[in-house]
């Protein structure tokens, strides 16, 4: 779940006055009007729908969610951590910092380029942001200090997890068909059946989509981000057989499909027939 579902809550006022005095905290911002290190901020919700984050009566930010997560001391800085985002479910909200340098204006770095989830991990003398990888793409990483603001550096590259395969997808936790993706044994089939089309169908699959499981059943829809109804997949992993059934549809072409569709299961060929009904 991403940072837009849970904004418009407001601060109850022991948690503001803990978050404004104190070095460490998290918070979720909707409107927000409080003392941070000595400096006034608010977030509030303008007629365009937009939010405006102000720093002593200074618009330095605006976009359709502004968030304040999460509050740190760096190097000795007093620091807060938000979110910025356009809307919409494609992509996640993107990390900046406000930093606050004693008897100096505070000074905003980012939003940052990214769609993806980002992690930030403190340290004392920097924080560290990453967004995890991806069969297609190693992770992006940048860290954070002081005295450079943010600075992008060597990300991690993908690494299926081999500990984890069918026995352990039993445990049904995954809720997104690109999650498959880590399961080692499940991904390795899902390459093999997706063939040349192997970076394309990872894609597809780690884009917008969900995911549940229907008795002995996982059933995961998605579609590549910003091509909804144009470049989407379905995949079936039944749990009982162990085995994978995959339907993509390429950008502009028929679907594909494998196995053959007369080795599906009846209840993987009901998914199938909905989700490509669609296209009728």
């Amino acid at each position: 779940m991403g940072a837009n579902v849970v904004r418009r809550n407001l601060f109850v006022l022991g948690l503001a006055t803990f978050i404004a005095f104190s070095p460490y905290g998290h918070a979720v911002a909707g409107n927000l009007d409080m003392q941070f290190f000595g400096h006034h901020v608010v977030i509030t919700r303008g007629d365009d729908s937009q939010d405006s984050l102000k720093i002593d009566d200074r618009e330095v930010l605006k976009n359709y969610y502004v968030d304040i997560d999460e509050m740190h001391v760096v190097d000795g800085m007093g620091v807060a951590i938000g979110t910025s985002s356009g809307g919409g479910n494609a992509c996640e909200g993107s990390p900046f910092v406000v930093s606050f340098p004693k008897g100096q204006n505070p000074r905003i770095d980012g939003p940052l380029d990214s769609c993806f989830i980002v992690t930030v991990k403190p340290a004392d003398d920097r924080l560290i942001l990453s967004t995890p990888a991806t069969p297609n793409q190693a992770g992006q990483k940048w860290e954070w200090t002081v005295s450079a603001g943010f600075k992008e550096v060597q990300g991690e590259a993908f690494v299926a997890d081999t500990s984890k395969g069918w026995d352990q997808l039993r445990e049904r936790s995954v809720t997104h068909p690109g999650g498959l993706l880590d399961y080692a044994e499940v991904a390795a089939e899902i390459n093999r059946l997706a063939g040349a089309d192997k970076a394309l169908v990872n894609d597809i699959l780690l884009g917008v989509g969900a995911g549940e499981f229907k008795g002995d059943f996982f059933v995961g829809t998605s579609c590549s981000r910003h091509m909804c109804t144009d470049q989407e997949a379905v995949i079936v992993a039944n749990l009982a057989s162990r085995t994978v059934y995959l339907a993509w549809k390429p950008s502009g072409q028929k679907i594909k499909v494998n196995p053959e569709v007369k080795t599906w299961p009846e209840k993987a060929k009901a998914e199938l027939r909905q989700w490509a009904a669609k296209w009728k």
